[in-house]
């Protein structure tokens, strides 16, 4: 059936009708009357019309029975009217009007004008027509003809009174076409919103009730039903009170404030919701929960930690993991965990082996960006040709061999989160002026695009080196220095806090003593050799000497132990490896070092530069320097 239908409560209506309707492509007309158009519009309902158009008593009839649908009533134009009023004028002046609301208003002010006496009655239905007449001839008023719709028609002809019928032109059906067309595309824009909320209502991961504001339930969606395990053939139209007892809809209701974050039991599941008043022109309406398994949220923050751990952009250590109890330790870690509080860029510096990457990883996790990434970044181990590619990304076919798909870098790998550049005193000069507009503006150009990518991250720089100095010397920009040094943070060498090494030292025998399934402990006078050496290594000496320890002894650490492994002219009162005499400068001293250590791993580089805590980039410069001077 077409869209609109047209009610025609009179064989002179429908005529009208059908000639206005020969216009339009999605109108229909049909001939009833009251109750029996009743029945004519629920079969037009189930054929999925959309709009009703009809007049008089019809129309208010199908307004009250099927409100489903919406009714345009045909209006009685004045043209309309004074027609029928001149008809009537022949059988007399007394004429009286019999209808509904919108054929009488005000219709008696024409009498006057007119010179005629006009009489009216605006009737609830037929029955109450019916009284009015029999009352009307019962008092002898003279009555010369009666006009109105069908109903006053069909009382007229019954009391043998001359009737004329209120006719309706063609332009008033016509307008009440196009007032429908109107209505029903507005209504087909609603039920699209409509459906496509519902849609979207239906296949979200979130629960979601809401309640009017006699407590009953408006909406409850499919996640809803399966977040809180409950079965139903339908909830709309209940009270909320008859699911479940616990949703707080009510009492934010009442109290018109929302409640957010709250950890609820629904049903039989343990939530996470948010409920909010629907408040409609200042008024409270009724209220709405939104809520998730908190079994599922858990669910997806681990399935999100382990894509994090994919790419290593998790931090694992916290302060609580930083072993140290002395005076200086205790200091760097109050200063850190105030750093933590506030966004700044933070510069720690220490020799290597301090554990200055522990520290950055402790301050993120301890940040409001902890459930961010953080990326951790050696300068001085990535070349400086790929160093620019590797932080900021790159285009598709930014240069050759680049990923056909280009690469996001580094830098918006860490957006939301704390990015670390561990050894950011070995980034190429040329370099810098880019890192400085990531600081100053907090925005990226991948390599080979226009694009501009602002990111939000922290940022954590870290340096063994003296970064004043590089500046002196050209080889480090100041502008970019003195935006890296914001808030400082110095980590102490092992030599400064040797009340810690005995803490230090039996913590890594345990992990170690486990790690190769041994049972290995440390003597008193081991201990006391360990304190009374000065660590150039600091903790990443100490670690991998500890090791060494473990695996060649099988019950107790001795003292003997310690000078056999580190040789007996490493270990020596003045509490250095090598003191060479005859060395001219510290520089030799460290070269003999370099090269000692070297020789102790067979040369190889990898674990020479572990033990010595530089990266092996750094070691191969080192020693590609010593070779050029011996020359």
């Amino acid at each position: 059936m077409k869209p609109i239908l047209i009610v025609a409560p009179h064989t002179k209506i429908e005529y009208t009708a059908r000639k206005a309707a020969d216009n339009y492509d999605d109108v229909t007309v049909k001939l009833a009357l009251l109750d029996s158009a009743i029945e004519v519009v629920k079969e037009a309902e189930k054929n999925e019309v959309e709009v009703i158009i009809s007049r008089g008593g019809t129309a208010n009839l199908i307004k009250k029975t099927v409100p489903s649908i919406p009714v345009i009533e045909i209006k009685v134009s004045p043209y309309d009217l004074l027609n029928a009023i001149n008809i009537a004028k022949k059988y007399g002046k007394n004429i009286y009007i019999i209808g509904f609301k919108n054929v009488i208003d005000h219709v008696q002010l024409l009498g006057p004008i007119l010179d005629i006496n006009i009489n009216t009655y605006q009737m609830e239905n037929e029955e109450d027509g019916k009284r009015y007449i029999r009352n009307l001839i019962n008092s002898g008023e003279k009555v010369d003809s009666i006009l109105g719709g069908t109903l006053a028609e069909n009382l007229a002809l019954e009391y043998n009174i001359p009737t004329v019928f209120l006719e309706t032109s063609t332009a008033a059906i016509d307008t009440s076409i196009k007032e429908a067309k109107r209505i029903l595309k507005a209504t087909r824009n609603e039920k699209e919103k409509s459906e496509r909320f519902k849609s979207i209502l239906q296949y979200i991961n979130e629960g979601v009730i809401s309640i009017d504001s006699d407590g009953k339930i408006t909406t409850f969606n499919s996640a809803a039903r399966k977040i809180m395990n409950i079965s139903g053939k339908e909830f709309i139209g209940l009270t909320i009170n008859e699911i479940t007892s616990n949703t707080k809809l009510i009492e934010v209701m009442e109290e018109n404030k929302p409640i957010l974050g709250q950890i609820l039991i629904m049903g039989k599941a343990q939530v996470l919701a948010n409920i909010l008043p629907i408040v409609i022109k200042d008024k409270t309406v009724g209220a709405v929960a939104t809520f998730q398994d908190i079994s599922k949220i858990q669910e997806y923050e681990q399935r999100i930690r382990a894509k994090l751990l994919d790419k290593g952009h998790v931090a694992k250590y916290s302060f609580s993991d930083i072993i140290g109890n002395s005076e200086a330790m205790v200091k760097a870690i109050e200063k850190a965990k105030k750093y933590a509080d506030n966004n700044g860029t933070i510069l720690i510096t220490g020799e290597s082996g301090t554990g200055k990457e522990m520290f950055a990883q402790s301050i993120h996790k301890e940040s409001p960006r902890k459930n961010g990434p953080f990326v951790a970044v050696n300068c001085a181990a990535i070349p400086k040709t790929l160093l620019e590619s590797e932080l900021f990304g790159y285009e598709e076919g930014a240069f050759t061999g680049a990923k056909r798909a280009g690469k996001s870098g580094l830098f918006a790998e860490a957006h939301g989160g704390t990015i670390f550049l561990d050894e950011i005193g070995e980034i190429d000069i040329e370099v810098q002026p880019r890192l400085l507009r990531v600081l100053q503006e907090r925005e990226i150009r991948p390599v080979g695009s226009t694009k501009i990518i602002p990111i939000d991250i922290r940022i954590i720089a870290a340096t063994n080196k003296n970064l004043l100095e590089q500046v002196e010397q050209g080889a480090f920009r100041s502008d970019l220095y003195y935006r890296l040094n914001i808030l400082k943070l110095k980590i102490p060498a092992l030599r400064n806090r040797k009340d810690d090494i005995e803490l230090l030292s039996k913590y890594f025998v345990n992990k170690i003593s486990a790690k190769y399934n041994k049972d290995v402990k440390l003597s008193s006078k081991a201990i006391n050799k360990l304190k009374i050496y000065d660590w150039p290594g600091n903790i990443r000496e100490l670690e991998n000497v500890i090791e060494s320890l473990v695996v060649l002894c099988d019950d107790i650490i001795t003292e003997d132990d310690f000078e056999e492994l580190m040789d007996h002219e490493q270990v020596n009162e003045q509490n250095n490896f090598f003191i060479d005499e005859n060395a001219e400068t510290l520089e030799d001293i460290k070269k003999k070092y370099i090269l000692k250590i070297l020789s102790q791993c067979d040369n190889n580089q990898t674990l020479a530069a572990e033990i010595l805590g530089i990266s092996r980039t750094h070691l191969w410069r080192l020693l590609n320097n010593y070779h050029d001077n011996s020359n």
